[in-house]
């Protein structure tokens, strides 16, 4: 039953490995400092209230295994940054109001909610020459 913002100050916490404050009443914003927490492996924030983008400091957690953000009211693109979570194995999106593509990095999750967003992958951008005649 927690409820208002994560605070920022979550991000100091240089040890933790798992947070999951996910199933409680949290509003605003994701706190960009939680890009942070390197030795984070999972990071839980489902089914709140929080607004606004993914911060594209998350894609700095290189630990990082599982991310759930999934029904909440989050908006914006999913950072093209996310892709470089190598070690990512889950990837729960879904119940969000998210838009434009999804990285193609992130095609190889093994478990993920990608396909239930009815957003396609990224297309690689192809330049072709111009030939002036």
């Amino acid at each position: 039953d927690l409820t208002g913002e994560i605070p920022a100050a979550l991000g100091n916490l240089s040890n933790l490995v798992w947070l999951d404050l996910s199933s409680n009443r949290l509003t605003g914003s994701i706190p960009a400092a939680l890009g942070n927490l390197f030795n984070l492996e999972s990071l839980w924030l489902s089914d709140n209230q929080l607004t606004g983008s993914i911060p594209t400091e998350l894609g700095r957690l290189s630990n990082l295994q599982t991310l759930r953000l999934n029904h909440n009211q989050l908006t914006d693109r999913i950072p093209t940054e996310l892709g470089n979570l190598r070690n990512l194995t889950e990837l729960i999106l879904a119940g969000n109001q998210l838009s434009g593509c999804i990285p193609s990095a992130l095609r190889d999750v093994s478990h993920n909610d990608l396909s239930r967003l009815g957003l396609l992958f990224c297309a690689r951008t192809l330049y072709l020459p111009i030939i002036h005649r």
